[in-house]
């Protein structure tokens, strides 16, 4: 599990190197309103995604497909399932923040049905952040 974060964070800073890759130690994956699912291969981790619980919003985060990988579907089958996990847990808006170099991603959400919103939570307005939402 770690790994593939240690990787999207590598991924990340490659994109936009004004960005210090956010430290995620293994215990904030496994807080109770956090859910942190991973896509597997015989065992191997290729994807993985997070969604954690803020009440009124559901915020995905660590959304990540080995790069060797991208083009199968591993994105979107892991970003649906995660939307399940959001409605059987009572959930109804799904939010997330991501980066403007993040073309595949952006494109990703936005066939999936997310549109651009205001920043949410502790985010602030920033160049380097796009924020979107989708009610479920």
């Amino acid at each position: 599990m770690l790994p593939l974060i240690e990787q999207l964070h590598g991924y990340l800073s490659d994109l936009d190197r004004h960005l210090p890759p956010p430290s995620v130690g293994v215990e904030s994956l496994r807080q109770p309103h956090t859910t942190f699912m991973t896509a597997r291969v015989d065992g191997l981790p290729l994807a993985c995604g997070a969604a954690v619980d803020h009440g009124e919003y559901v915020e995905l985060k660590y959304m990540y497909v080995l790069p060797a990988c991208r083009g199968m579907g591993l994105g979107k089958q892991m970003l649906e399932a995660l939307e399940q996990q959001v409605l059987s847990a009572g959930g109804k808006t799904v939010k997330l923040e991501t980066g403007p170099a993040q073309t595949e991603s952006i494109e990703l959400y936005e066939r999936a049905g997310y549109r651009r919103c205001r920043p949410f939570g502790d985010y602030r307005a920033s160049a380097s952040s796009i924020f979107m939402e989708k009610s479920l």
